[in-house]
């Protein structure tokens, strides 16, 4: 067995494992801001349905293109 190889691929690995822990941590952060964000401005839905419907009748209209 080629020793060098398989300490190269363990770095490679450990490295892999590393970066995947640090972007969950960094997607666990961002998710938590969005629900703190959302706790303090609760979304009114009547007035995001009227936004869609808005934005339906521009880009019927050729508007919103």
């Amino acid at each position: 067995m080629n020793v060098p190889f398989v300490l190269a691929c363990l770095a490679i690995i450990a490295l892999l494992v590393y970066s995947a822990v640090r972007l969950n941590r960094q997607i666990n952060q961002r998710i938590r801001e969005l629900d703190e964000e959302r706790a303090r401005n609760p979304l009114d839905p009547f007035s995001a349905l009227m936004e869609l419907y808005r934005l339906q009748e521009e880009r019927r209209r050729g508007d919103g293109r």
